[in-house]
């Protein structure tokens, strides 16, 4: 008898493994295929409203990539888009949308599809133009590298190395195009000072020290911060879903250009 009860106890684990198996399978399955819906709108959103343009366009004196971007375009599919971001180390080319109530994006796709890969964008309390004493934009950890999925890249030797020949990051706006360089990032969690809103001077220097405190990249010794230009942090999660921990960029804006 005790041999059977261990048999059938045995054979309800099986059974039960399978069916968690089967259960997980599904869900990836259905994640991964809503993944690669909204892959396919930003491509396309990509391919129809921004084209490279030459050189020769540029304002004098400027030197970021020289983009085409139909900012009217993008308002009329969503009146809530502010900028488009590139961040040309990873490839990483989305549209940004500043949200009108806490996480209205974070399920939510650029044209309204509710989706968990969401989209790119600053919270209620960064400036929608970007020259705040600190902004900040929140992107999903995509396992496919998409959105922010790529940051955690530099959590290894290599990138962090790379990262120090190209580290900008370009916000074009419908009246000026910002250039942000890269000084500091580390894995943090939700609600730390990593998010802190800055108001003033004081509250700024209280910030670079808690960002120098904890950060895994040494600031280059050529970026002056003593001027108080304005920063920006992008943040995205760091770990398995649903925890929190997070991952933070900071970088602070070295050039600015009127968009003709």
């Amino acid at each position: 008898m005790k041999i059977l009860r261990n048999k059938i106890f045995r054979i309800v684990v099986f059974l039960i493994c399978i069916g968690v198996i089967i259960y997980e399978c599904i869900g990836l399955y259905r994640d991964n295929k809503e993944y690669n819906v909204a892959d396919t709108e930003y491509e396309e959103l990509l391919e129809e409203v921004v084209t490279e343009a030459p050189s020769s366009t540029l304002p004098e004196g400027a030197n970021y990539p020289p983009m085409q971007i139909r900012y009217s375009e993008l308002e009329s599919i969503n009146p809530d888009f502010v900028a488009w971001l590139y961040f040309p180390y990873f490839d990483i080319s989305y549209p940004v949308v500043h949200e009108n109530e806490i996480d209205q994006y974070l399920r939510t796709t650029f044209d309204g599809t509710p989706n968990k890969a969401g989209c790119l964008f600053t919270d209620v309390l960064s400036t929608e133009d970007f020259t705040g004493y600190h902004d900040i934009i929140f992107g999903h950890n995509m396992r496919n590298g998409s959105m922010f999925g790529k940051l955690k890249k530099l959590n290894q030797t290599e990138d962090q190395e790379n990262i120090k020949q190209n580290p900008y990051i370009y916000i074009y706006t419908e009246k000026a195009v910002y250039q942000y360089q890269i000084f500091a990032f580390y894995v943090t969690t939700v609600g730390s000072d990593a998010y802190k809103v800055v108001s003033n001077d004081e509250e700024y220097e209280a910030f670079l020290e808690y960002i120098y405190s904890h950060s895994a990249f040494e600031k280059p010794a050529s970026l002056d911060l003593s001027n108080h230009p304005c920063l920006l942090t992008l943040s995205t999660c760091s770990g398995r879903a649903g925890g929190s921990r997070r991952f933070v960029i900071h970088a602070a804006k070295v050039n600015a250009w009127a968009n003709n």
